[in-house]
């Protein structure tokens, strides 16, 4: 009988617990993705996903000072844990290594765990981001 939970216990942990998080997709319109300005809030960054034949590819859109900007949510060094980035008091920080940078010092990029940049723009009331720079992404995931 204790093999039996014992053996459940496993499988239910190998099967609950995915390294990979898994995030809404912004709205795609044709060969981009728009994300509503309105919901990004200062410094807090909005994680999403987006799926190319059926692969997920993280990233993530933040505000700082008025400046957007988008990040996969992956690094160079850390990125086959497949782990991603964490949010906490303006600080984005890396799940797998736990070094963490705030939000106002991504843009200079100096950092061993540094997001790795998304091309995106403003685009009226919407940051939009193309589907062959998120594509560029997919070799993190």
């Amino acid at each position: 009988m204790k093999k039996i939970f014992i053996f459940l216990g496993i499988i239910l942990l190998l099967f609950s617990c995915s390294k990979k998080a898994v995030y809404p997709e912004a709205p795609a319109d044709g060969d981009s993705v728009k994300i509503a300005l309105v919901g990004i809030e200062e410094k807090k960054p909005v994680f999403f996903t987006f799926y190319d034949n059926g692969k997920g590819i993280n990233y993530f859109v933040l505000k700082v000072n008025g400046d957007v900007r988008s990040y996969f949510d992956a690094c160079a060094r850390c990125y086959p844990k497949k782990l991603g980035y964490r949010s906490e008091t303006e600080r984005i920080i890396c799940r797998a290594c736990d070094i963490g940078y705030h939000a106002s010092d991504l843009k200079d990029g100096i950092g061993s765990c540094y997001p790795i940049k998304l091309e995106g723009r403003v685009e009226e009331d919407n940051y939009v981001i193309y589907k062959t720079d998120l594509l560029k992404g997919k070799k993190y995931f």
